[in-house]
């Protein structure tokens, strides 16, 4: 790896895990819903951090994501929110965001009809049901909620959570799609 993708990728990690600790601790990557629910968009920086620097930085962001609900959980849990003190509930779930994103991602990347903004969408969708799945199977298994429970949340809260995802990794990536068409044509019409 050159140093400018190094340096590149470095920006990438600190300014998403910058967001999502950011999110996690004054609650903003929590959209409030009904009956008390919160739709949340914490994981998203670790689904765009894989996609814009691949498997390492959205490891790197998936760990300040697993760790920052453990913090926060610890210090301002209440409820249900107390059994994300546990590792096995706030922070293997959120490293399992990435690889499952970069393998899929890498996979449609190399389908020559899919477009790059398609594939973001795709992977958002899937990285979002993973991080709730995961989760929520995490809590299920050490009793906090029920298996009735967990259909109902993946069925309404994770959908809407994955809707969120797709809207904003596709929004990213068109941008800088945008922005790499438009370098290219510059350089071109310079030359």
């Amino acid at each position: 790896m050159d140093k400018k993708t190094r340096n590149r990728n470095i920006a990438i990690a600190g300014a998403l895990g910058a967001l999502t600790i950011l999110f996690g601790f004054t609650r903003l990557g929590l959209i409030p819903w009904f009956s008390g629910a919160s739709i949340t968009i914490l994981h998203v920086p670790v689904i765009l951090a894989t996609i814009l620097a691949g498997l390492g930085v959205g490891e790197t962001v998936g760990f300040i994501f697993g760790l920052t609900s453990l913090v926060v959980a610890a210090t301002q849990g209440v409820g249900t929110d107390l059994y994300f003190i546990n590792p096995m509930v706030s922070v293997l779930p959120r490293l399992c965001i990435a690889p499952v994103v970069y393998l899929i991602y890498k996979g449609l990347r190399r389908i020559r009809w899919c477009p790059d903004f398609i594939a973001a969408g795709i992977v958002a969708f899937i990285g979002t049901m993973v991080n709730s799945a995961l989760v929520l199977l995490a809590l299920t298994g050490m009793g906090a909620i029920t298996f009735e429970v967990l259909v109902a949340i993946i069925t309404g809260n994770s959908l809407l959570e994955a809707a969120a995802a797709i809207i904003i990794c596709v929004a990213v990536v068109a941008v800088r799609d945008g922005v790499k068409g438009r370098r290219t044509k510059s350089s071109l019409s310079e030359e």
